[in-house]
Order: C-alpha cells, then sequence, then structure tokens
C-alpha cells in the first residue's frame, strides 16, 4: 500500500485503504469505474502539468545560457528528469544574491514538486472509484514504484495501492492553474532579467 502525503490524508482515506487490503482480486476489479467528469479532472490535471514543465524546461535552459547551475545540472542540461526541474531551479533562487527573488519564488515551486506525485498517480496508475465514498483508488504492477515506496519487490499476484480523497484533485486542480499562471509570467521576467536583450532598432 502506497503512503500518501499528510495533507491528503483523511480518516474515511485510512479506513479505506484498510479496507481495499482486504479485497479479493475479483473484489478489485469490480470496482466502479472512473465517469466523465473524473476523466475531465485528470486530464486537466494532466495538461497543467505540460504546460508546467515547459516552462519549467524555459527557465533552465535560461539558467543555463546565464551560466547559473548548479554543476551537475548544467552537466546534465538538458537532459535533466521531469522530477528534478523544480530541484534545479530552487537551487537556482536560493543560490541568488538576498532579496533577488520574492521567498515566494521557492513556494511555489515546492508546491509544483508537492503536487507532481499526484500527477504521477494519474498519470501512471490504473484508477478506480470506491462505493459510497467520494475517493479515487489507484493501482500499478510497476516494480520501481514498489521498491520505491515499500523497500521491497511486489511479491507475485500483489498490486501496489493508493487511496486518495477525490475532492482534493479538484482543489490541486484549481491550484495548479494558479500556478501554471504564476509560472508563465515568470520565465519571460527571467529571461529579461538573466540574458542578454537584442538591441532595439
Amino acid at each position: 500500500m502506497m503512503a500518501l502525503p499528510g495533507e491528503f490524508r483523511t480518516d474515511k482515506v485510512t479506513s479505506i485503504e484498510e479496507a481495499v487490503r482486504n479485497l479479493s482480486a475479483q473484489q478489485l476489479a469490480a470496482l466502479p469505474p472512473l465517469d466523465d467528469a473524473d476523466f475531465h479532472l485528470f486530464g486537466v490535471i494532466i495538461q497543467h502539468f505540460g504546460f508546467i514543465d515547459l516552462n519549467l524546461r524555459r527557465a533552465i535552459e535560461i539558467f543555463y545560457i546565464a551560466k547559473r547551475l548548479p554543476d551537475l545540472a548544467s552537466k546534465a542540461f538538458p537532459n535533466l528528469q521531469d522530477s528534478a526541474l523544480t530541484d534545479v531551479l530552487i537551487a537556482v533562487i536560493e543560490g541568488m544574491e538576498y532579496g533577488a527573488e520574492p521567498v515566494a519564488t521557492v513556494d511555489q515551486l515546492k508546491a509544483i514538486a508537492q503536487c507532481r506525485r499526484y500527477r504521477n498517480l494519474i498519470a501512471h496508475f490504473a484508477a478506480k472509484r470506491y462505493p459510497g465514498a467520494d475517493v479515487f483508488v489507484f493501482a500499478s504492477k510497476h516494480d520501481r514504484d514498489a521498491r520505491k515506496v515499500l523497500g521491497r519487490t511486489l511479491s507475485e499476484h500483489r498490486v501496489h495501492f493508493a487511496v486518495a480523497g477525490r475532492a482534493e484533485f479538484y482543489i490541486m486542480a484549481r491550484g495548479l492553474g494558479d500556478l501554471q499562471a504564476w509560472l508563465s509570467t515568470k520565465v519571460p521576467e527571467w529571461d529579461q532579467r538573466y540574458l542578454p536583450q537584442p538591441l532595439q532598432a
């Protein structure tokens, strides 16, 4: 069973996790499917992240050209993993002179990193609903995820699970829209500030 961070955990989610552990394979397969609103919600989150990752990579390119990336990130550029993008930018911002960026910049980047875990759930795990409860049940046979979370490989006929409240994903989708809009304005700001600009004719 995959443990979710505290802000997505409720007594209801914990109770359903216990119930899911005791379901047979047939009962798991019979859980209700997602509805159209769920698919729309997941699509919104994935697309928000598509634009966020685009702008994170644009920002990193700016700081690469400006020679402000940490050494390891500079050597790996442009082949950085998606999961590393916010960490690299946070390192860049924290390495700037005091007051060069608002404190909120790092907070916003950390919020993006936190949301990425849930984006990965909806993008890489199979999802179902749970009867009588407003939650999602996610399942995967991805062994690397199991080793990362459980510290051991999945045994035969075992599945990697996560349970999360549906309402929290709606809240996250709205927040991601705000984060996407914020980042889309920060990238041209960084471009203007840290890269030489062409002379106006």
